[in-house]
């Protein structure tokens, strides 16, 4: 028996056989004539959109978006102009089409927003698939023949879908992200998945017997019987607390107090997916997706996008954050220099008010749809009163031109702020005198810049700590701040999803968590076991020395 610890990227235990995936390795690859490579090239693109077609047709409805983005990759002048710059300049088609997938992921997976670094696996996912092509290698799914756990060194979306889900119990890798699209497949499909268990694994794994236990972050090979029956006994009580009716009961603490559980989503379709899981609105709504085509969208487009999101929420409350993308990534046609130092380059709203026309067509678009229902607004990464300001003279413009065109639009739209960065944290009281209408506390991004840790960083995990008491202390400053002025406060980020920190987030006073929606059960499980009446175990969350009302009213 050995075990391999990693991280847990999808909750769950599985047993069974292992199933090792290997990838062909590339064929000797001598390269032709430009003009001979090119065509295979353009060949090969053409049959990997026709591939990328057939895979989002078999794709749940909250996984297309992957392939449909995929194939717009493979459309993306940016992209095929590298590489065919590579063949131009000597290099074999498929070696062109790799160095230029590496590039442009190593872009897309530094980015500080979840949702566009994971699209890094995307980038690499589709490549991959030209350059087996352009090798002769097969890109069929891998053919399962019994019931088993799929282990590898990282996985794409394209190893996922497709396969018999009746006979895949579990993934686990060597490396990966939890917030890759392989590991978001898995929450949806609700198979535990482990990431990052090291590369020793994939020798030992072959032809073994395992028990993945994903609710600990680790793979077991070869488990004695003893352990097998403990795993299976803690399984089945998990199973029954969570079962029922729970995730359709209104959500409550052992004392009765009432707390909303929101989704993090993208599109309508994880919408739609996310209300059947029992979500009471849409807590984050990333607007970076309708920026993914290779042109840019209308206003109209937007407009009608967002529309669609308000629809499949069924009425239920929907909080849009405008665009948050950085220098270091951009869609092709936004293009801007990269900055000596993007994780703290121009992200979020700073961004956004160097674009102000493209700013004001979102914000147009916005206050549009939320005429058709419960729609609010957020910034991302505000850092403090000056930048909010900014963004609120854009709203009034915004609102100006509408108005000049007769077009019908939510005049008292709720606009927030995410409170991201501890400046943020630290002037919540201003920000809310300003006119902030609600926090949304993102901690994922609040982690990192307390803790001075990248997220994307393998090797600062260890310094990006959820629990930082200092981080603790800030989220603590921001409620205070919120309930001085009498506005709602929200947590989004992985803390929301961890149930032990959900319930420190209810202690601190927010009564909302944003989450995906395959956190939803573990969450109301371990909420609905707090007693808000009995005082936390150990410390108390720190709070930061109390400001004087005057001295923040002056800043």
């Amino acid at each position: 028996m050995r075990t391999y610890l990693g991280v847990t990227a999808s909750r769950g235990l599985a047993v069974g056989p292992v199933f090792r995936l290997d990838r062909a390795a590339p064929t000797a690859r001598i390269a032709g004539l430009p003009e001979l490579e090119t065509a295979r090239l353009n060949a090969a693109l053409d049959l990997a959109k026709q591939e990328l077609d057939e895979l989002q047709a078999q794709a749940a409805p909250s996984d297309r978006d992957i392939f449909l983005f995929q194939r717009m990759l493979l459309e993306d002048k940016s992209l095929l102009e590298d590489m065919r710059g590579h063949i131009a300049e000597g290099s074999e088609a498929a070696d062109a089409v790799e160095a230029t997938g590496l590039q442009f992921a190593h872009r897309l997976r530094n980015v500080q927003d979840e949702y566009i670094s994971q699209r890094s696996a995307d980038v690499l996912d589709a490549c991959q698939r030209v350059s087996a092509i352009l090798d002769g290698n097969p890109r069929g799914t891998p053919i399962l023949t019994e019931p088993s756990i799929l282990v590898a060194d990282s996985l794409y979306p394209s190893d996922i879908v497709g396969m018999d889900r009746n006979l895949l119990l579990g993934l686990a890798t060597a490396a990966g992200s939890s917030q890759s699209h392989a590991a978001i497949i898995a929450r949806t499909m609700g198979l535990p998945a482990v990431i990052q268990l090291g590369r020793d694994v994939l020798a030992d794994c072959s032809g073994s017997m395992a028990a993945l236990d994903a609710d600990n972050g680790r793979l077991i090979l070869n488990p004695d019987p003893q352990l097998l029956n403990q795993l299976e006994e803690r399984h089945r009580c998990t199973v029954n607390l969570v079962s029922g009716d729970l995730l359709l009961r209104p959500c409550r603490t052992a004392d009765g107090t009432r707390v909303y559980i929101m989704a993090n989503c993208t599109a309508p379709d994880d919408i739609e997916a996310a209300m059947a899981m029992g979500a009471e609105g849409v807590g984050l709504l990333r607007s970076e997706y309708s920026l993914l085509s290779g042109t840019p969208p209308t206003e109209e487009q937007q407009y009608q996008y967002y529309k669609n999101c308000l629809l499949a929420a069924g009425g239920r409350p929907v909080t849009v954050r405008t665009f948050d993308i950085g220098e270091e990534w951009a869609p092709v046609w936004l293009r801007v220099p990269m900055g000596p130092n993007p994780a703290l380059g121009l992200r979020g709203l700073r961004f956004c008010l160097t674009q102000p026309e493209l700013f004001r067509m979102q914000l147009r678009a916005l206050l549009r749809a939320a005429a058709q229902a419960s729609l609010s607004v957020v910034f991302p990464m505000v850092g403090g009163p000056e930048e909010w300001d900014a963004a609120m003279a854009q709203v009034e413009l915004a609102k100006e031109e509408l108005r000049e065109r007769g077009e019908a639009f939510r005049e008292n739209t709720p606009f927030g702020c995410m409170i991201e960065v501890p400046s943020a944290a630290l002037t919540a009281d201003v920000l809310a005198s300003h006119g902030c209408a609600f926090f949304s506390i993102g901690t994922n991004d609040l982690v990192q810049y307390t803790c001075a840790a990248d997220r994307a960083e393998p090797e600062m995990q260890q310094y990006y700590r959820q629990e930082n008491p200092a981080v603790s202390a800030l989220v603590q400053a921001a409620c205070d701040a919120a309930e001085r002025a009498g506005i709602p406060v929200s947590v989004s980020g992985l803390t929301a999803a961890n149930p032990y920190l959900a319930c420190t987030h209810v202690r601190q006073g927010v009564r909302t968590l944003s989450m995906s929606s395959q956190s939803f059960a573990a969450v109301r499980s371990q909420l609905a076991r707090l007693d808000l009446r009995v005082p936390a175990p150990g410390p108390a969350a720190p709070r930061l020395p109390a400001r004087a009302e005057p001295a923040l009213a002056g800043v």
